[in-house]
């Protein structure tokens, strides 16, 4: 709330600076060195207000916290159940979110042609990206910024320092092989795509960037279908609270590729006197645990483990698990 109102604040205070300092320029008894001084101390004033708002909001905002080093995941918990619990309980319920945004915040596209993943996921999953992997050592990721928005970009391990090294036209796959998955996953005939991997080559001799941007629709069907016939095996990676997953596609035991997606979390909320407990659990029966304290505080960690234990009990989770995590200590958010 200090947020908010100090905000508000602070325009208010930069509009009647702004008015201060046309007036001082249009009175005509004053100077010119006088308007210029009284310029620049106007302009200090607004300096020092906006960083003090800042460093407040900080303060105001700052919190201690414990938290997991990874939730966990649990197998055959039903997920409506556990909220509705939690809502007899007199629980806050958060969300949903996706990891830790709203879902109108969130990249990727929600898919409505792929029932192979909505028999796992459900229907309010969203795609973020894919990951093509032409040997172990390179890979081809296709990031999904909105419906019409995609970006595709290479990555090398074995080079030389690969985090900041240049890139090099040397270090991408074959030419047939970009040009097959980009004629399969975005429907371009074959002369398109190749057009397009001459942009992003030229893109990479003169500024070391091996991206490109396409401004066309992915079709998830057809990146599934040409995963699914590049590979032998799949099988879902286990989501732990924030609902991230994905879908792994393996060639004997290489993989091959893999589809990552999100689904719901919610947050399930108990306030103490001394402490905020959270439970986040997410769609798939990941669960992670956090405590929120005033900046600075602790409190002894059989205190915070019971109050988790009575909130799973609630909730219908198995209370023993609670032991099973392990939790750090920050003494603030900053």
């Amino acid at each position: 709330m200090l947020g908010i109102f100090g905000l508000i604040a602070v325009a208010l205070c930069v509009v009647f600076l702004v008015v201060l300092t046309v007036k001082v320029w249009m009175n005509k008894t004053y100077s010119g060195t006088k308007k210029v001084f009284l310029s620049l101390a106007v302009l200090l004033l607004m300096i020092v207000i906006v960083y003090g708002l800042f460093f407040f909001i900080l303060v105001d905002s700052d919190q201690a916290s414990y938290y997991t080093n990874g939730g966990k995941h649990f197998e055959d918990i039903d997920n409506e159940i556990i909220l509705e619990n939690a809502k007899e309980a007199g629980y806050q319920i958060q969300g949903p979110f996706y990891v830790n945004i709203r879902a109108q915040d969130s990249t990727g596209i929600y898919p409505d042609d792929l029932t192979e993943l909505e028999q796992d996921l459900g229907n309010e999953y969203i795609l973020k990206f894919s990951t093509y992997y032409y040997n172990a050592d390179t890979i081809m990721e296709i990031m999904f910024i909105d419906e019409d928005e995609t970006t595709i970009t290479f990555f090398k391990y074995s080079r030389p320092d690969p985090y900041f090294s240049p890139f090099k036209v040397e270090h991408l796959p074959d030419d047939g092989w970009i040009i097959d998955r980009m004629v399969a996953v975005f429907g371009f005939d074959e002369q398109t795509a190749r057009i397009h991997l001459q942009e992003m080559k030229a893109e990479i001799e003169n500024e070391n960037r091996p991206k490109m941007e396409v401004s066309r629709p992915v079709a998830p069907s057809a990146l599934y279908a040409d995963l699914q016939e590049m590979s032998t095996s799949s099988e879902f990676s286990l989501s732990y609270g924030e609902g991230n997953t994905a879908l792994m596609f393996y060639e004997d035991e290489s993989l091959a590729g893999k589809i990552n997606c999100v689904v719901p979390n919610h947050r399930i909320v108990h306030e103490t006197d001394e402490a905020t407990y959270t439970v986040k659990v997410d769609k798939l029966g990941g669960v992670d645990l956090y405590v929120e304290l005033a900046p600075g505080e602790r409190i002894p960690e059989e205190t915070y483990t019971a109050g988790f234990k009575t909130m799973f009990k609630n909730i219908g989770l198995p209370e023993t698990a609670v032991d099973e995590y392990e939790f750090t200590y920050s003494s603030s958010a900053w």
